[in-house]
């Protein structure tokens, strides 16, 4: 075609865009090499495209084939028209923090800008300790973070101007020496007293990382409201944001709580701080809310909590027995709520009884991440972070930031319910209903041990747990 339809921010054409058309029998799985504007030395960026149901898809990544003069993609159905587009910018910014040690997921690599291992401490002399991280041949900067768990060593170094530029000193070093992009300040709890100490000392930390072509980057909470007011404790957003290059914003870890608190702090901080220099933190872990608190888990032990199988008989199970089942944090009358769509959180939700009473399961997944992009993109912030982009956490936050760092749209698509249903097999016997939080099993009429399974879904991903009950030979009433 002589033209195309309007390409996403950030997308270029880098070769011409063409109208497909094949027999009704050739139009399965294929090969497609396409010829290119211009000769490309590397693949990174180039992928094939189509346009239909008026928006643009991504259909694959493309090899280079005749040095770099065509790009070739498989699909697995001829598409109507295709076209190789290249990203001509990084329209989003998506920061990773991996735990020391850990490995990045390998979903996530090619997605993410800039990662932040978890390697430094302060200590209360104004120096830093941990093992500096190995800088990979991988498309993501590095830029290591500097985490304080307890604040008493910042607020020590803080009180003391001598302490404060021995600190400076010391993280300037340590990002030079390791050849590092930049560092990650992550002091969120910082006395609110010692706020003007905070802020200079960002602001000649920032002065000697620059000074040598360094970046730094802060994570800082998020403003409290209260009474209609802005409280921002220790943190002087506006000087804050002068000085950083990024700023990624901690955001409430009780999902029930997140897009209420996060949108009311986003409508201050973006009339402070320039935008494209904002990330929002997302989590890739799923999060429980008891009497005792929060806490993250990765997505196979949320799973595996709403997985859990008990066997409601007392006694030996005979031959022919009907034996009630039920996934005992999700059946109603285990005083579980059933896996569902919470509309608040914006997240698949499950609440059972634990230790403390009531316990609250968000799970992290495809679906929630796509909400919370959305919420970035809404404000017109530069990116996201994402809280743990370790192999562990396993849940697909990547989806969402493929769709618009590829297309530049971005589906918010909720599960469908009936995924969201528990369903039972058997090995024999017969299961009543065979979806459902409870359900009843009817035993084989010859002994032995059988096995029921049970799986689970958040709408995306599929969890499974087994359980084997043996079957005695039925007892025939005395006098037969």
């Amino acid at each position: 075609r002589n033209s195309m339809p309007r390409l996403p921010a950030g997308l270029v054409a880098a070769s011409p865009f063409f109208d497909l058309a094949a027999p009704e029998n050739a139009r399965g799985a294929s090969g497609l090499t396409i010829p290119l504007k211009e000769r490309q030395s590397e693949a990174r960026g180039l992928g094939l495209y189509t346009y239909a149901e008026n928006k643009w898809q991504r259909l694959s990544d493309v090899t280079l084939m005749n040095d770099g003069a065509a790009a070739r993609g498989e699909v697995g159905s001829l598409p109507g028209n295709v076209v190789v587009l290249k990203k001509s910018r990084s329209t989003l910014q998506v920061a990773g923090s991996v735990p020391a040690g850990a490995t990045v997921d390998e979903r996530g690599a090619s997605a993410l800008t800039v990662v932040h291992p978890l390697v430094f401490l302060p200590t209360a002399d104004g120096s830093i300790i941990g093992e500096r991280p190995a800088v990979p041949p991988a498309s993501y900067r590095v830029v290591p973070a500097v985490i304080a768990p307890v604040p008493e060593a910042v607020d020590t170094i803080l009180r003391s101007s001598d302490l404060r530029s021995a600190h400076v000193a010391a993280i300037a070093g340590t990002v030079k020496e390791g050849n590092f992009h930049g560092i990650l300040i992550d002091y969120r709890n910082v006395n609110p007293s010692l706020k003007e100490q905070f802020t200079e000392f960002t602001e000649a930390l920032a002065a000697a990382l620059h000074a040598d072509a360094k970046v730094l980057t802060l994570t800082l909470p998020l403003p409290q409201q209260s009474a209609g007011e802005i409280d921002t404790g220790a943190y002087d957003w506006e000087r804050l944001g002068a000085a950083a290059d990024t700023i990624e914003i901690a955001t409430e870890l009780d999902q029930e709580l997140y897009f209420q608190t996060a949108e009311a702090a986003l409508e201050y901080v973006t009339g402070k701080v320039d935008r494209s220099k904002l990330l929002l933190s997302i989590s890739s872990m799923s999060v429980e809310r008891g009497g005792d608190g929060l806490r993250t888990m990765p997505l196979a032990e949320a799973l595996g909590l709403a997985s859990a199988v008990g066997v409601k008989t007392a006694g030996p199970v005979t031959a022919g027995a009907a034996v009630p089942l039920v996934a005992q944090n999700l059946a109603a009358d285990e005083g579980g709520s059933g896996m569902a769509w919470d509309d608040v959180a914006r997240a698949v939700t499950f609440s059972y009884p634990g230790r403390g009473g009531k316990r609250t399961v968000w799970i992290a997944n495809q679906f929630s991440a796509a909400f919370r992009v959305e919420l970035a993109q809404r404000f017109g912030l530069g990116g996201v972070a994402i809280n743990d982009v370790s192999a562990v956490s396993a849940a697909d936050v990547w989806s969402p930031i493929r769709e618009l760092a590829d297309t530049g749209t971005l589906s918010l698509v909720r599960p469908n319910g009936e995924l969201l249903l528990p369903s039972w097999s058997a090995t024999q016997g017969a299961l009543t209903p065979q979806t459902g939080a409870a359900v009843t099993w009817t035993a084989p009429s010859v002994s032995g041990t059988y096995e029921i399974t049970i799986v689970v879904s958040d709408g995306a991903v599929r969890a499974q747990q087994t359980v084997a009950i043996d079957v005695a030979e039925a007892v025939a009433p005395e006098g037969q």
